[in-house]
C-alpha cells in the first residue's frame, strides 16, 4: 500500500494515483467540466477581518473522476475540503516563485476505492464490513477501524471459533481478545496480528483516542495479511507491525501532515 496516495494533499491539476475500484487497472482523472469549488461561507467572512491570513481560508469541492482504461470507463464521484497552500509557479518566464494555491483533501467517494486486496473466497460478511472501513476512511478513521474490529468479530465466526462460554448454566458473551486466544493452534501465527486490530478497533470505538489514517493502514495491512493466510495461505512479513502495536496496545505515535 502506498500510504502517501490516500494521505497527501493534492491539486486539482496534479491528482494522486487512486486506482479505479472497478477494474483496478485504469487510474482516476478528473471528467472535464466536473470540477466545482467554491469558498465557504465562514470563510468569506472572515476576510473582512483585518488579521485574514490565506490559512484562514477553506472551501468546499466535488468532481467526477472517470477510469483511465477505456475497457472499463468507470465514473465515480469525489468531494471534500480545499485550503490554501504554497506552490512554486514560473510567472512570465522569470524565476520560480511561491504562490498561494487551492489545495485539496478528499473526504467521499463512491463507489469506494478499494484500499487493499480482498479475495474471492472471504466470507461476504466479512469483506463487506472492510469495505465499509473503505467508505468510511477518509472522513471518519475512527469509525473506519472499528469496522475492521468488526470484521475480525465476523472473521473467527466463520472460523467456528466459540462465542460464549457456559458458567453456572448462564451463557456469557466471550470478548474478542479471549474468542482469539481460542483460535486453533494452526492459526496460533496469526493470534498476535488479529490482537492489534482489535487494539486499533478498541481505539476507534474510544472518543479520547485520536486514531489516524496511518493506524487504519495498518489494521488494513495487517488484515490484508491474514486473510491472505486463512483463505490463499499466503505469507507477508507484517509481525513486527503488530508487535508494535501489541506492545503500546492502540495507535503509534507518528507526526501528522495535516
Amino acid at each position: 500500500m502506498d500510504r502517501k496516495v490516500y494521505k497527501v494533499p493534492f491539486t486539482k491539476d496534479s491528482l494522486p494515483d487512486w486506482q479505479c475500484p472497478t477494474c483496478q487497472k485504469g487510474l482516476l482523472k478528473i471528467k472535464k467540466g466536473t470540477f466545482f469549488s467554491e469558498e465557504s461561507s465562514i470563510s468569506k467572512k472572515g476576510r473582512s477581518d483585518n488579521d485574514w491570513e490565506p490559512e484562514w481560508f477553506e472551501s468546499s469541492y466535488s468532481c467526477l473522476l472517470e477510469c483511465s482504461n477505456i475497457k472499463c470507463n468507470e465514473i465515480v464521484s469525489n468531494s471534500g475540503k480545499g485550503f490554501l497552500d504554497w506552490e512554486v509557479e514560473n510567472v512570465g518566464g522569470e524565476q520560480p516563485e511561491q504562490v498561494w494555491s487551492e489545495h485539496l483533501k478528499s473526504l467521499y467517494f463512491y463507489p469506494h476505492l478499494k484500499l487493499i486486496s480482498i479475495s474471492q473466497k472471504v466470507p461476504d460478511e466479512v469483506r463487506d464490513k472492510l469495505y465499509k472501513s473503505f467508505e468510511l476512511f477518509f472522513i471518519s478513521p475512527s469509525a473506519s477501524s472499528n469496522h475492521i474490529r468488526v470484521a475480525v468479530e465476523l472473521l473467527l465466526n466463520d472460523l467456528n471459533v466459540k462465542r460464549f462460554r457456559t458458567n453456572n448454566s448462564k451463557r456469557y458473551l466471550l470478548s474478542l481478545h479471549q474468542r482469539i486466544s481460542l483460535l486453533p493452534q494452526k492459526y496460533e501465527e496469526l493470534k498476535e496480528m488479529l490482537l492489534a486490530v482489535k487494539w486499533l478497533g478498541n481505539a476507534g470505538s474510544h472518543a479520547e483516542m485520536d486514531v489516524t489514517a496511518d493506524d487504519v493502514m495498518d489494521s488494513l495491512e495487517i488484515m490484508e495479511h491474514i486473510l491472505s493466510e486463512v483463505y490463499d495461505k499466503k505469507s507477508v512479513k507484517l509481525k513486527a507491525l503488530a508487535k508494535k502495536v501489541n506492545k503500546s496496545k492502540g495507535p503509534q505515535k507518528r507526526s501528522i501532515l495535516f
